[in-house]
């Protein structure tokens, strides 16, 4: 058990569900049964071991969130036993807790006791988990005044630097900014490195792989695999494309169409390339010449404002251009059928370097998007030198 940081044995989670609150109240008073039993969790055994990343995998309503609620004591099992070994943080509900007429430093305190943390250990720490929220002089009004971006900022803040053993983290990368996310992957990176344990919940499939050394995959309450990641995820995923082939099944024979739509099912992408004037097709420019490339794109069904857009980026991915989202001037035709469209970068001032390319063509009326390149690179080569940087700017001057 020393090399456990959560051991888990027959856990079970029934939960009683009333048609009405008398119902509720009637079967208290007369001990009748007149309620449902819903079984989120069924007879869970499984050890968790210290320093490893945890990415607990399974659709809505499998039981992730009642696991992590009874690891983290806001709820009680039915039946089985649960015990952590070392201090839990929890990334539940970032905002739980808080008193709204109290100001962030005081929330701080208050947040952090509910986690079992002194007073005096929580002033040696107070500096870093303000500068962790950056929420500025917002610190000191009361939480009532804050965005739930900020909310959520000030409880992360708190949860992470009350330096736990076991990091419960449930969909918290949904909140925030991209730079305030980039922050948190940071610490929780650093957790990863100090060998704590993370349990990581997350519907990207891609976070999960990327951050993740376990698996644990749950479907309708019961533990169907846990071990490492790889294995575990091709199994998870081999189930949800059977589930989408049954629901797509299942809606052919109801209504005649395919009612589980993906993306290439509305438009498609294909045969890209780089290409000069000449017809040569290749991804090296010299200096001052256009940079041009093309691809086809198939409409499956009509798109109105139909656009596309594209960014450039340096070899370290700085951002060099991004072309504006609201364009109109980059409408194309959204019409069944397969269309090809060729573009011309008139890039005549990037200095020698390599360059990333990424595009993607989107319905302007909605979030839906495909992506017709992703950082390709194409070169700029120049034979004299022009300077150092990304452009060269032309410059004039006098001498008197």
């Amino acid at each position: 058990m020393t090399d456990t940081a959560i051991h888990i044995a027959g856990l079970t989670k029934a939960f009683k569900i009333y048609t009405s609150p008398l119902r509720r109240v009637t079967d208290a008073i007369t001990r009748r049964k007149s309620y449902k039993e819903f079984v989120a969790l069924k007879d869970i055994t499984v050890d968790l071991p210290k320093g490893e990343v945890i990415g607990i995998l399974g659709k809505n309503g499998s039981g992730k969130s009642t696991l992590l609620k009874i690891i983290t004591g806001v709820t009680q099992q039915t039946a089985g036993e649960v015990r952590a070994n070392g201090r839990i943080a929890a990334m539940l509900e970032l905002t739980a807790g808080f008193d709204p007429e109290l100001t962030g430093i005081e929330n701080i305190y208050l947040k952090a006791l509910s986690l079992g943390i002194p007073k005096h250990e929580i002033a040696k720490r107070m500096d870093s988990i303000i500068a962790f929220a950056d929420i500025g002089d917002h610190i000191n009004d009361p939480v009532r005044t804050y965005s739930s971006g900020m909310k959520s900022r000030l409880g992360f803040a708190v949860s992470v630097n009350v330096d736990p053993d076991i990091l419960v983290v449930d969909e918290v990368l949904a909140v925030g900014d991209d730079i305030f996310k980039l922050k948190c992957i940071e610490k929780m990176k650093e957790f990863r490195q100090m060998g704590k344990t993370i349990l990581f919940v997350s519907h990207s499939l891609f976070t999960v792989k990327a951050f993740c050394t376990k698996g644990m995959w749950l479907n309708g309450g019961r533990l169907m695999e846990y071990g490492d990641l790889g294995p575990v995820m091709l199994k998870y995923e081999d189930y949800l494309k059977a589930e989408k082939a049954k629901l797509s099944k299942a809606a052919r024979e109801e209504t005649g169409k395919d009612a589980v739509l993906t993306k290439t099912d509305i438009l498609q992408t294909s045969q890209f390339s780089f290409f000069h004037e000449s017809g040569e097709t290749n991804s090296s420019f010299a200096f001052g010449e256009d940079v041009c490339f093309s691809f086809s794109y198939t409409v499956k069904r009509n798109i109105d404002n139909l656009n596309f857009g594209f960014t450039v980026r340096d070899a370290e991915k700085n951002l060099v251009y991004m072309s504006s989202k609201r364009d109109s001037g980059n409408r194309l035709s959204g019409t069944v059928g397969t269309h090809t469209l060729r573009v011309r970068l008139k890039v005549r001032g990037l200095l020698e370097g390599t360059y990333l390319l990424s595009g993607e063509l989107w319905d302007n009326d909605s979030t839906f998007y495909v992506g017709f390149s992703n950082k390709r690179t194409f070169r700029i080569i120049q034979e004299d030198y022009k300077g150092s940087g990304i452009v060269y700017i032309e410059h004039e001057f006098t001498n008197d």
